[in-house]
């Protein structure tokens, strides 16, 4: 049942105007503090780079240690999806091209994205999905491939957003970065 104040019902009798405006007052006060001081005002002066992922688990983590490892904490945004840049260049996940582009161009557009960090990682099962199960067994033929693919990823992000310096790079299962180079 709801409660409903009014003049009589007494939960309100300690609280006199003068407390009243007091309490309004201190939250001011408080906010003003928190706003001058906090992160929640603070200019945004766009982000040092994008990061462009899988959503596999596995990787959380070590991406989030990557990026920070670069000096980028609190620095970048990311777009997660399935295969990451795997998923941007595959035809088996052409439905989801436009989200990843419309992201991408909204990312440099609001917040002045310098570079694009493209990271595939190893054992991917969106991109055994792409590439098939050979993927799964032979590491050269994964190299290749995911190289392949990182390769068009860059290619696509800079007729889209040609000022971008784009990095790419292969995760293994033990959070090390092997960097694909053009």
């Amino acid at each position: 049942m709801r409660h409903l104040h009014h003049a009589g019902c007494g939960c309100l009798a300690a609280l006199s105007r003068r407390k009243v405006l007091g309490l309004g007052l201190g939250a001011a006060a408080i906010a003003a503090t928190v706003s001058a001081t906090g992160p929640a005002l603070a200019l945004d002066e766009g982000y040092e780079a994008m990061l462009m992922k899988c959503i596999d688990p596995r990787f959380t983590t070590d991406t989030w240690k990557y990026m920070s490892s670069r000096g980028w904490q609190n620095k970048y945004s990311q777009f997660n999806i399935a295969g990451g840049p795997v998923a941007a260049v595959a035809p088996i996940f052409q439905e989801w091209r436009a989200a990843w582009e419309s992201n991408l161009d909204i990312s440099c557009q609001l917040h002045n994205v310098k570079r694009l960090i493209g990271m595939a990682h190893r054992d991917c099962g969106a991109a055994a999905l792409a590439y098939g199960d050979r993927l799964k067994t032979d590491k050269a033929f994964e190299t290749e491939k995911l190289s392949e693919a990182l390769r068009a990823f860059r290619a696509q992000a800079l007729k889209r957003q040609p000022q971008l310096i784009v990095e790419l790079g292969i995760m293994d299962l033990n959070g090390n970065v092997e960097a694909v180079s053009a």
